[in-house]
């Protein structure tokens, strides 16, 4: 599973946290992966703080994420079963992606989302 986790770990941005930002700001990283709309809350407490910076990012990418989940659901909704069980499904994913990335950062690892968490760099 670790190996699998490697893949999405972003060496380079893993490398220029500091190992105070890492330990002091965990708590202000995983909050906002289980509720995705404090995805600025890390900005707030230390804008100059990589850390900081590279998690408001992926939790920005986060929150689109789960919005396109949303309304990718409701328009399955529509069909009958298969409908509800594709729903259901990505409920799911995006639960588990959220549980990944809140253990990435509270063990000051540099978890990207892929494809969407390398085209969002706003803070």
């Amino acid at each position: 599973m670790n190996e699998v986790l490697e893949q999405f770990n972003d060496k380079a941005a893993e490398e220029s946290f500091g190992d105070y930002d890492a330990a002091n700001y965990r708590i202000q990283a995983v909050l906002p992966y289980l509720l995705p709309f404090l995805f600025f809350l890390p900005i707030v407490t230390n804008k100059e703080a990589a850390f900081c910076r590279f998690h408001a990012n992926q939790q920005l990418a986060f929150f689109i994420l789960c919005i396109a989940v949303t309304i990718i659901s409701r328009i399955l909704g529509i069909i009958p079963v298969l409908g509800g069980i594709l729903g259901g499904l990505l409920g799911v994913a995006e639960f588990v992606m959220a549980i990944i990335l809140m253990i990435g950062a509270y063990n000051g690892k540099a978890y990207r989302i892929p494809i969407l968490g390398n085209m969002i760099n706003i803070f």
